[in-house]
């Protein structure tokens, strides 16, 4: 862009790039920009005397003037004044303004650097430029670019620019400029998080994509740009070359780093390493000082860039790198011998690379654990998959079958809500753990793998799976001595007979579960849905006593429901209770109450977007704008909402969406529509075997059909 720039203002100006391979050939840089165009009618207009000097690097002009005396060699250093001057004399003559460009000065022959200092030194008044561009990481402090870069800044002649990291914004702009289109914003925002905002990852990961694709496709492929999983061959290349330059003790604390991690600390490396203190504080200073890592704090690093770290971890061997991961795990766990827990991740990590895989599998269900009690869904479902996996390829052991089933009915729950009440994986590892069941004596574990299934099958209105789970679960219940276990088969046989309008029968069931209930009762230890077995319990009740005509009764409930679920502050639970508490605000005829129930539920449903709640959330959204005048718009996002439920198979409580959108339409006025969508709510419930909404259905239609006069 400079280049184009000075061409622009007719400015002129030359080009001369410096390689690595190259760096030995003395004043290759200067040879090229004398050959450049804009320097030939100056070399042409030269006296002879000093014409002859500038042939040591321009011997083809020995053949073009035969006049030209061949120059004496160059044995003694007085010399080099007459040389240099010849060749500043022929640069200063190009015309002014001048601007030499100098690509990768770091690698320039120590020749050229000398004699550039002379060049900026010979006339003061000259309107003349240098622009060089540096990779500091290459200078090293006896490198001779470093003491001429010092001169030039003790004599103000230098500007510096460092090249940061680009924002998004500029890596975008950047990316757009090599691939000459513009980038699409996902893929803009997948190439910042790939590359960091390196401008040379940026610039060489969009030509890896250019170098695979026809020249008429490469546009358009840039414009939906997904940075490739492998490094770009010149990155690589460029990245192993800077390793290469390192020395062995260097190179060896590179390669630990970077299989402890992207990040690591000093202490991590030595207790991992054989290092003494000297040694690798020196290690770490020369990969500091070639910009390999980067200091985070006083005690923490990570590597300058994520994909540094990729290439020195490829370069570790098989069995090299099994030893380092298992002595970073005996070093974790000297360093945190009270708090394991806090690195049960890294230490189930690097255990499981270590080929530890019995230890591995304790770290991943620690690691589990810890994850669970922040409430980190996805994270705790990962660890507990890793922790299968391994269990999986250990012999069958009483005590491994064991394992496995703990392991699958505590994944069985997270997916639950990480995936989504009725997605297939649910059902994939809950019915794996229930045959597992048969293996393992465990009559606790048994009932949370029933109840997680009977959720499951009940979400999807399977009414005759969930039939045979309830049961089992009360035969289980009753001869359980945990409390909890019987209260939660109760209220899930009631729940049956609420969903099918039986609600003198379900209100006998949720009593019985509630008579058992005692405040200081311990929680469940199985799946975090129904884990407070008061708060389940109340949830189930208010509705029914509304539905039997004690509205007074289920008021106070549900207020007990949202403060017993507030004080446990679970996202999960305050979303169910919030669900609830929304229709019963809704059957009570309490707009103001609804509406705010309906907006806490957004929120959370923001922070957690859990995929059964995001659709439910559009529902409750959609009544609110029907419910503020904006039915039209309320009507197309309730429908969304219901759209999603059945996109992921959640059937149960269909009524509550449907009930939403029946009413909109009447808010609407658009009587003979919602006569057609009752209709078809009636046919879809009865389809699905939910009846406990359809008196209503039956007068909503009747009120539809008075208005329009029919």
């Amino acid at each position: 862009e400079l280049l184009n720039w000075a061409r622009r203002q007719g400015f002129a100006n030359a080009r001369a790039r410096v390689y690595d391979s190259a760096r030995t050939l003395a004043y290759a840089p200067v040879t090229e920009w004398l050959r450049a165009e804009p320097f030939q009618p100056a070399v042409r207009q030269l006296p002879v005397a000093w014409l002859g000097e500038v042939t040591r690097l321009l011997p083809e002009l020995l053949d073009e003037r035969s006049d030209l005396p061949r120059p004496e060699p160059l044995t003694e250093r007085w010399q080099l004044q007459r040389f240099y001057e010849a060749l500043a004399r022929t640069v200063m003559a190009a015309g002014q303004p001048l601007l030499l460009l100098l690509d990768d000065i770091q690698w320039c022959d120590p020749e050229t650097l000398e004699w550039l200092g002379y060049l900026l030194h010979f006339d003061r008044t000259g309107r003349m430029l240098v622009v060089a561009t540096l990779r500091p990481e290459e200078v090293e402090e006896r490198h001779p670019l470093a003491s001429f870069l010092l001169n030039l800044r003790a004599e103000d002649l230098l500007t510096e620019i460092p090249l940061d990291r680009l924002t998004a914004a500029e890596t975008t702009a950047l990316a757009a400029l090599v691939a000459d289109n513009p980038l699409a914003p996902a893929a803009a925002e997948r190439l910042f998080a790939e590359t960091e905002g390196n401008p040379l990852f940026i610039v060489e990961t969009v030509r890896s994509l250019a170098s695979k694709l026809p020249g008429d496709e490469v546009g358009g492929a840039a414009a939906g740009l997904t940075p490739p999983a492998p490094l770009p061959a010149r990155l690589q290349v460029v990245i192993q070359r800077r390793l290469a330059q390192l020395t062995p003790d260097a190179r060896e604390v590179a390669e630990l780093a970077a299989v402890a991690g992207r990040a690591f600390t000093y202490d991590l490396l030595a207790r991992s390493s054989s290092f003494g203190e000297d040694a690798l504080v020196a290690a770490l200073d020369e990969l500091w000082g070639r910009r390999l890592v980067r200091v985070r704090n006083a005690d923490d690093y990570d590597f300058s860039h994520g994909r540094i770290r990729e290439v020195a971890n490829a370069q570790v061997s098989p069995t090299r790198r099994r030893l380092l991961h298992r002595r970073i795990a005996v070093a974790l766990e000297q360093l945190h011998p009270d708090d394991l827990d806090a690195v049960a991740g890294e230490l189930a990590a690097h255990s499981e690379q270590a080929g530890l895989r019995q230890q591995a599998a304790g770290y991943y269900a620690r690691a589990a654990e810890s994850a669970h009690r922040l409430l980190a869904y996805p994270e705790m479902a990962a660890f507990l998959q890793k922790r299968l996996d391994l269990l999986d390829s250990l012999p069958a052991t009483p005590e491994n079958l064991a394992r496995q089933l703990d392991t699958l009915s505590r994944l069985g729950g997270a997916l639950l809500i990480v995936k989504g009440l009725t997605a297939p994986e649910v059902e994939e590892t809950l019915r794996r753990a229930r045959t597992l069941c048969e293996l393992v004596d465990d009559a606790d574990k048994r009932f949370e793998v029933l109840l997680a299934l009977r959720f499951y099958w009940g979400q999807r209105c399977q009414w005759d799976e969930a039939a045979q789970l309830n049961a089992e679960l009360l035969a289980l219940g009753y001869r359980s001595e945990e409390p909890v276990h019987l209260q939660a088969a109760l209220r899930l046989t009631g729940a049956h007979s609420f969903h099918q309008g039986r609600f003198q029968e379900a209100h006998h069931y949720f009593e019985q579960a509630t008579s058992l209930f005692e405040v200081n009762q311990p929680r469940s230890h199985g799946q975090d849905f129904e884990q407070d077995q008061g708060i389940a319990n109340l949830r189930r009740l208010a509705p029914t006593l509304w539905l039997l005509g004690f509205p007074d009764q289920a008021r106070p409930r549900i207020q007990e429901l949202l403060e017993r679920t507030r004080a446990i502050s679970r996202p999960f639970d305050m979303l169910m209770s919030l669900d609830f508490a929304f229709d019963l605000a809704h059957y009570l005829r309490d707009p103001h109450l609804t509406q705010a129930y309906a907006a806490e539920y957004s929120a959370l449903v923001a922070k957690h977007p859990y995929p059964h709640c995001v659709a439910v959330d559009l529902t409750f959204r959609g009544w609110v704008l029907a419910e503020q005048g904006a039915a039209d718009e309320g009507i197309v996002l309730i429908q969304r909402g219901i759209d999603q439920l059945r996109a992921l198979d959640t059937l149960l409580y269909s009524s509550q969406g449907l009930a939403l959108l029946v009413e909109a339409y009447l808010r609407a006025g658009r009587h003979t529509q919602g006569i057609v969508v009752v209709d078809e709510a009636l046919a879809f419930v009865g389809q699905i075997g939910e009846s406990y909404w359809n008196a209503e259905f039956h007068r909503a239609k009747g009120d539809m059909l008075l208005a329009s006069g029919a």
